[in-house]
């Protein structure tokens, strides 16, 4: 978590800025040399031309400067994706998971292994990231307030929840296989598994991809159950 002085400082003062893009940068470009585990404070200010005391003035730890910038990256990339899909509908949480996909292989080009609990961090800010736009996209939907009076019907935290979490446990269950799918393939096979529970809620998608044949054994059925567990592993 960062620091009482980190919280204290006025986010939008320049010098503020121009300190923490300093870190960030510094982490990234190091990031890319080395795995983060073996990345020290030191070597952080360092490479941003500064010194210890400045860092620790806005962060605790290397982990709240990677928390900062993981954060401030999923919260960006996350709002360009969703411009395009203002409305909850089949085709933003297509664009909810391709991001996911996305996010995860970058990180993996950029970052050699191992990753650490760096991984841990990615997986808490995509999932709790995701969760607070779905929650707030269901409690503004006009089917809202029927679901929420039916008796026995799941709240809407519970649907964003589980629908967060299946999201992201199907994106790294195909960020780990071997031989990975095209995003733009992958993606159509999985998503009626994970729109399941948000039928009342979805607005069609308005361009659907015809299903592709997967190996036996290796289809969305089996991603997305072996990703529930992998989510559910780490709640």
């Amino acid at each position: 978590m960062l620091i009482t002085q980190e919280k204290t400082k006025n986010p939008e003062d320049p010098r503020v800025v121009r300190t923490r893009r300093l870190l960030v940068d510094a982490l990234n470009e190091l990031m890319g040399e080395k795995s983060f585990d073996a990345i020290t404070v030191s070597e952080i200010a360092t490479r941003a031309t500064l010194n210890r005391v400045t860092f620790y003035a806005h962060f605790q730890d290397k982990y709240a400067l990677l928390e900062y910038d993981l954060s401030n990256r999923v919260q960006s990339q996350l709002q360009a994706t969703l411009d395009d899909h203002p409305q909850l509908s089949e085709d933003s949480v297509h664009a909810l998971l391709a991001f996911v996909c996305s996010f995860l292989e970058n990180a993996e080009r950029h970052c050699p292994p191992p990753r650490g609990q760096m991984q841990g961090l990615m997986e808490k800010l995509l999932k709790q990231h995701i969760y607070e736009v779905l929650l707030d996209e269901l409690q503004h939907h006009p089917a809202y307030k029927t679901k929420s009076n039916k008796a026995g019907s799941p709240s809407v935290q519970q649907t964003a929840m589980v629908t967060a979490w299946a999201i992201y446990g199907a994106a790294f269950q195909w960020s780990q296989q071997d031989k990975r799918q095209p995003v733009a393939q992958f993606t159509p096979e999985v998503l009626p598994l994970i729109t399941a529970n948000l039928a009342p809620y979805l607005e069609p998608r308005t361009n659907k991809a015809a299903p592709q044949r997967v190996a036996a054994g290796r289809g969305p059925s089996a991603l997305l159950g072996a990703s529930l567990r992998f989510a559910f592993s780490f709640s």
